[in-house]
């Protein structure tokens, strides 16, 4: 029997805010827009306090676009992240492999999830690579390769994310609740973290390229 994960972030939206405001003035312009769009958009998503678990996955998504998106529209979504995450790794690489082995039961649930795979719905082989991600998540995770456990997660998170944007998915359907209770607690866990960890280092604002629609006067 499947229970919704209960993965909750130890860093809170109003801690990432105050930090954010106390710090802002000495942010490079790149880094300072990251952050105010990624903050935004946990902020709303720590407002979905009705339950409203498929509101709070896509709230949470757009923060983690927010800070690792670049104004290369052309490049691959998936290298974009993994890029991202090989870097977000190495600013604390202890943390992040505590959270991940924290949470590894919750991951399994995710991995353990065949309609969030995303050679399930086109390749009728697809079961022999689901088995075998699963696998390779184990391994990376017992060869503390954190970012690349964190990229087969978000990944599967990608194609949920997919499903929900593009109509493939009913909102609040019985059908999808399992892998939106998951992913929402997931992301949760996540995004604060991966924003907390570029504001502690402003220096490095350049390796996160420039963000995409900038604000024009």
């Amino acid at each position: 029997m499947h229970t919704p994960s209960d993965v909750g972030s130890d860093i809170s939206r109003r801690e990432l805010t105050l930090l954010y405001e106390r710090r802002a003035e000495s942010f490079p312009d790149s880094l300072r827009l990251r952050l105010r769009r990624a903050i935004s958009w946990i902020d709303r998503a720590e407002r979905c306090d009705d339950g409203d678990k498929d509101a709070r996955f896509i709230f949470l998504w757009i923060s983690l676009n927010s800070a690792y998106a670049t104004e290369d529209r052309d490049a691959a979504e998936m290298e974009l992240l993994q890029g991202f995450l090989e870097l977000i790794v190495d600013l604390d690489r202890e943390a992040l492999y505590s959270l991940v082995r924290r949470n590894y039961a919750a991951i399994e649930l995710l991995l353990d999830n065949q309609y969030i795979f995303g050679r399930y719905w086109d390749d009728p082989n697809w079961m022999r690579a689901f088995r075998s991600e699963k696998k390779k998540a184990l391994r990376d995770l017992n060869d503390g390769a954190t970012a690349d456990v964190l990229a087969i997660v978000l990944r599967r998170l990608y194609t949920l994310r997919n499903q929900l944007l593009h109509g493939g998915a009913t909102w609040q359907g019985s059908m999808n609740r399992r892998q939106v209770d998951d992913g929402a607690a997931m992301l949760g866990a996540l995004v604060p973290r991966f924003v907390l960890l570029m504001m502690n280092h402003p220096h490095l604002h350049r390796q996160w390229g420039t963000p995409p629609y900038p604000p024009r006067h």
